[in-house]
């Protein structure tokens, strides 16, 4: 089987969707699979694979990059050919099996937090796009509910392939941690969040919970690590509203090799998200032994099992009181330092390309059937 994985936006500041093709990508190399990488944007040097021209933007891979990546199926003779970023730019391929992994339906479920563009690809494009697939992926049980609600998809054709840590995301020694935090200028003890500033994330209500355990305990900071995103000048509102600058620190986009230190640093990593297709964050921040409180919503619980404080990311009050419940009981923190790892441990990269393999050889017999 000789499958082509599209490659978009690798070439920047890494998030979650340019983090699972490389893992993703890894794995299935590792487990001697012939890939080929199809590459939407600059690619790396000495990076393998072949380029997609004009399609560094989004709106140029689903209009040029789809004469591109059909012209390159048929060049390299590819099986199989694999977007991971979820837009389904593969209408124009004829000659192998299309996958797409569609990680989330947010703009259905959380519409106030969606870009225009996000609306339009949601609803006016994966809609009709998403039929020609041979086979969809999605991240968590919660995510092909919504996907299959509101995307026109039966739900034979969507699979659940869960994601993982990378192998990085580990328990960190004391001096790499010190080394670490004095780089970003962060001081202990801290509360740790991780991901993008955008509504979804749901930051105003974190530091409202936050500024409500400060009239329990003052030493505790909150740093709060990613980029900038759409709408996201609200998180910054609300700081300066209750009078937190001095207590928060936001560090801004920090690479892959410094997250586990400021991860295994953290008293606490509170993600209170509205919604997410999966939240990699919460595993990350467990397999680095670092008690996690998270919402009781969408894919958190299936991510976080028991392994977790479970609250409304909707109620304030709670969500203080459960980060307070962890910081001042030492006992309760250790057991949930235990379960997150054993939780952790039980996803890998190499599950999820065993299980991506078995969904690329759905694709080829549903191909095989058509024709």
């Amino acid at each position: 089987m000789r499958a082509g994985i599209i490659h978009y936006g690798l070439d920047r500041e890494t998030a979650g969707i340019g983090r699972y093709t490389a893992e993703l990508t890894a794995a299935l190399v590792g487990q001697g699979l012939p890939i080929h990488r199809l590459w939407a944007g600059r690619r790396p040097s000495g990076a393998e694979g072949a380029m997609l021209p004009g399609a560094y933007l989004l709106p140029g891979l689903l209009t040029v990059g789809q004469g591109a990546i059909a012209h390159l199926v048929r060049r390299l003779g590819l099986d199989v050919v694999h977007d991971p970023t979820g837009v389904m730019p593969l209408a124009l391929v004829r000659g192998a099996a299309r996958v797409v992994t569609v990680h989330d339906a947010f703009p259905y479920t959380c519409a106030r937090t969606s870009t225009t563009l996000d609306w339009l690809i949601y609803h006016a494009w994966l809609p009709r796009a998403l039929p020609a697939a041979d086979a969809v992926i999605t991240d968590s049980m919660q995510s092909r509910e919504d996907i299959v609600k509101h995307l026109r998809v039966t739900p034979e054709r969507v699979t659940v392939v869960p994601l993982a840590a990378d192998r990085r995301f580990r328990p960190v020694n004391p001096a790499t941690v010190a080394s670490v935090l004095q780089a970003h200028g962060v001081a202990q003890p801290y509360i740790l969040y991780v991901g993008a500033l955008e509504s979804r994330k749901n930051l105003p209500r974190l530091l409202e919970a936050y500024a409500l355990l400060r009239a329990w305990s003052e030493q505790w900071r909150l740093v709060i690590v990613g980029a900038r995103k759409w709408k996201s000048s609200p998180i910054f509102e609300t700081v300066a509203r209750l009078g937190l600058e001095p207590f928060v620190t936001f560090t801004g986009y920090v690479a892959d090799d410094d997250l586990p230190a400021l991860y295994a640093g953290a008293g606490l990593f509170a993600f209170p998200s509205l919604y997410e297709g999966f939240g990699l964050p919460v595993l990350e921040a467990m397999a680095c032994g670092t008690p996690v409180v998270t919402s009781n919503s969408s894919s958190l619980p299936e991510v976080a099992g028991d392994a977790a404080l479970l609250v409304d990311p909707y109620d304030v009050e709670e969500i203080a009181g459960a980060m307070r419940r962890v910081l001042e009981d030492p006992a309760l923190a250790r057991d949930l330092r235990e379960r997150g790892l054993a939780r952790a441990a039980e996803f890998s990269w190499e599950r999820t390309a065993r299980e991506t393999v078995a969904v690329y050889e759905q694709a080829l017999s549903r191909r095989r059937e058509r024709r």
